[in-house]
């Protein structure tokens, strides 16, 4: 365990410890089929009580400026990121609600693809754990968009760096990481010395 220096640096530092796997040789495959030689599973710390809390501030001090109505996701990954940030907001006393959209729109009920109590035409970020392509991503926005929702920025906890940053900005959105691959690799060859 190496020393933080503050809570940007804890949190990299449990997502190396904890979500971060390394291989020289690709063995991970990915979403997309292809084989990489790393993986970053994060919600082996956005759903542990001091990385939901640290990803929460994080993440909350880059959007408190904002005229947001609504933090979330796809589900699965965003989730827990989603509903961190909903709560530091409401212990900064700027509440602002969690959402999560669904892969795939209700098949019963509402039939809603989109949960949570948002203001209709809501201002919106998204969050992502890991951005790839951005592929999933882009889906979101998509159905938040077809919902009559707006987004503001996306917001990854890591960028893979693999044009997913691209992709948003294709979609006239911001997009910002937490981190990126980089800071894992640094780490990797930190400890190899």
């Amino acid at each position: 365990m190496f020393l933080s220096r503050s809570d940007r640096d804890k949190l990299l530092e449990l997502l190396f410890q904890r979500a971060f796997r390394y291989s020289e040789v690709p063995t991970f495959k990915l979403t997309s089929g292809k084989m990489s030689s790393f993986y970053i599973d994060c919600k082996k710390v956005s759903l542990d009580p001091e990385g939901a809390f640290l990803i929460g501030e994080q993440i909350f001090d880059r959007i408190k400026s904002l005229p947001v109505e609504g933090v979330g996701g796809m589900t699965l990954g965003a989730d827990p990121i989603a509903t961190a940030v909903s709560l530091i907001s409401f212990l900064k006393n700027k509440p602002i609600p969690a959402f999560i959209v669904r892969k795939e729109p209700k098949g019963h009920g509402s039939g809603q693809q989109v949960e949570g109590a948002l203001q209709p035409n809501g201002k919106l970020v998204v969050v992502e754990d890991v951005v790839t392509t951005g592929g999933s991503t882009v889906r979101t926005i998509e159905a938040l968009r077809k919902e009559g929702y707006s987004v503001l920025k996306v917001i990854a906890l890591i960028d893979r760096k693999e044009g997913g940053a691209e992709r948003i900005a294709a979609e006239g959105i911001g997009f910002e990481a937490l981190y990126t691959i980089d800071d894992f690799m640094r780490l990797v060859r930190f400890q190899k010395k």
